[in-house]
């Protein structure tokens, strides 16, 4: 999933169940930062004190070690569906669609997300918490490690008349990108008005409408989020609570276009404040908090001189640090 989906939509969803539009845009916002947090660097907010951040971000890695694949790919953005260690020999690494089944590692983090004491910090977790709820719709089938099950072979795109159209570009290079992740598939798994397939390991072919996987996403955050509030998660239902908006959902799902145009197409509907990736930092921190594109080295260099803001400690970005590192924590112990 891309922007107009970790923001917009989980935006739209959590008024929908019932938060505010304040707990809405902290719900949201986490969940998108997910995507925009590349610091990896410790800070001193205040003299001779450290805060550790957790890079979340799959953005300008300089690395696709087995480190990066168990502290950023899986617990955020391909999270397994089960703990290893409880069966071993049923245990896949493969992403799966969430559910809310009790087993299911994605409804766990909801569940500890929710078990939350701290008002802000319990708002932030289930950002985080969803945005990986999120991303099984889209990146299932495929893993956080580097291995041959992420290998893709051909790839077809579906043309209004209802031909094939065939990607020879995208099969052709994607013998110079590295198996992890979809990258072999490009973005195409995460583009929500595509319908698409391609040949697997096996040379199986898969066909994917990935707007029906969107709706099938959307549903289940509609429930996490009406469990938040206090009702039945299990009997909430987007579709015969809101039909009307079910349907807009569905046909701004179906709209093709840039990110830029899909965001502003769902800016437009739902009226959410427009997202910024660097809010958050200016409100915790003094200093150039602009260092996305920077190499690790830059990076560690350039943080030393940012200092944090009063009320440091209760800011989102701090909290959202604290978000991450307790879900990667457990979910490194689930699978290791």
């Amino acid at each position: 999933m891309q922007l107009d989906y970790h923001y917009y939509v989980v935006y739209h969803l959590s008024e929908l169940a019932g938060l505010t539009a304040a707990e809405a845009e902290t719900v949201a916002y986490a969940s998108q930062y997910v995507d925009d947090s590349t610091e990896s660097e410790p800070i001193e907010p205040f003299p001779n004190q450290h805060f550790d951040t957790a890079r979340t971000a799959h953005y300008n890695l300089g690395a696709f070690d087995w480190d990066v694949q168990k502290k950023i790919y899986m617990p955020f953005h391909f999270l397994p569906s089960q703990i290893r260690w409880i069966n071993p020999g049923r245990f896949s690494y493969v992403t799966a669609p969430a559910s809310m089944k009790m087993n299911d590692l994605p409804a766990k983090l909801v569940d500890l997300a929710l078990a939350e004491e701290v008002a802000q910090l319990k708002l932030v977790r289930l950002g985080v918490a969803l945005h990986t709820i999120a991303d099984t719709f889209s990146h299932f089938g495929f893993s956080g490690r580097h291995a041959d099950e992420n290998d893709v072979g051909k790839i077809w795109l579906a043309e209004k008349d209802g031909g094939w159209d065939f990607q020879f570009f995208q099969t052709v290079c994607d013998v110079f990108v590295p198996q992890i992740g979809h990258v072999e598939a490009f973005e195409y798994p995460d583009l929500p008005y595509l319908t698409w397939r391609y040949n697997d390991q096996h040379k199986k072919q898969r066909t994917r409408n990935n707007t029906e996987y969107c709706l099938q996403g959307a549903q289940l955050i509609y429930k996490f989020l009406k469990k938040m509030k206090g009702g039945n998660g299990q009997t909430a239902d987007l579709e015969l609570d809101y039909p009307k908006e079910y349907q807009k959902i569905e046909t701004l799902f179906c709209k093709p276009g840039s990110a830029e145009s899909r965001c502003g197409r769902w800016q437009k509907h739902t009226g959410a404040p427009c997202y910024d990736k660097l809010k958050w930092r200016e409100e915790a921190l003094v200093g150039d908090v602009e260092w996305d594109d920077m190499s690790q080295g830059q990076r560690k260099y350039h943080v030393k001189a940012v200092r944090g803001r009063a009320g440091f400690d209760l800011t989102h970005w701090a909290c959202f640090h604290r978000a991450a590192h307790l879900q990667r924590s457990m979910v490194l112990g689930w699978l290791n």
